[in-house]
């Protein structure tokens, strides 16, 4: 259902005990949560995602500590506090955004997350080991990113007739 899908989405500014409840809620694991979230090497998120870490970070009316502040300025030249074009997105790698690579790892440990959600993955003692190791070992990351990712996609699969049905021609709608 579709009024399901904003509980079953984390939110950018989750904190790591948001996300491991959230996750762990589907029967995902602290290693699911930190290497699917490597799936942010490539795409984009639109300011008013992570516009409150560049301008009131937790309520401080202060700009996030923990962002590098050569992309925290990069970040307000497109991104203004009120008002601007909400169709502006940035680069959720600033490094590699068009390339599936492990590089987002290595972003936040250089202070380059874009979401706050991310960025808390290095800060965290939990996860900041994994984060770590994905970083310096690109073929890890692939092989458990595609292991998570099957998991990730058996959640809720409904299996046998008592649980479900299968479609027997796709384009048919009951």
């Amino acid at each position: 259902m579709a009024s399901r899908v904003p509980y079953n989405i984390p939110r950018a500014n989750f904190t790591i005990d948001q996300l491991l409840k959230l996750f762990n809620s589907k029967g995902l694991t602290l290693e699911d949560l930190v290497v699917l979230s490597g799936a942010h090497t490539f795409g984009f998120a639109h300011c008013k995602q992570f516009v409150n870490r560049l301008y009131n970070y937790r309520g401080t009316k202060q700009p996030d500590p923990g962002m590098d502040p050569r992309l925290q300025k990069a970040l307000t030249m497109s991104c203004p506090q009120f008002g601007g074009n909400s169709d502006i997105i940035a680069p959720f790698d600033v490094t590699t955004p068009f390339l599936f690579d492990h590089a987002y790892y290595g972003n936040l440990e250089a202070k380059l997350g874009l979401l706050a959600s991310d960025q808390a993955l290095f800060l965290d003692p939990r996860t900041k080991p994994l984060v770590q190791q994905l970083g310096q070992d690109k073929k890890r990351f692939f092989q458990a990113f595609s292991i998570a990712m099957e998991k990730m996609g058996s959640i809720g699969v409904k299996r046998g007739r008592r649980h479900g049905e299968t479609r027997r021609v796709c384009s048919m709608h009951t």
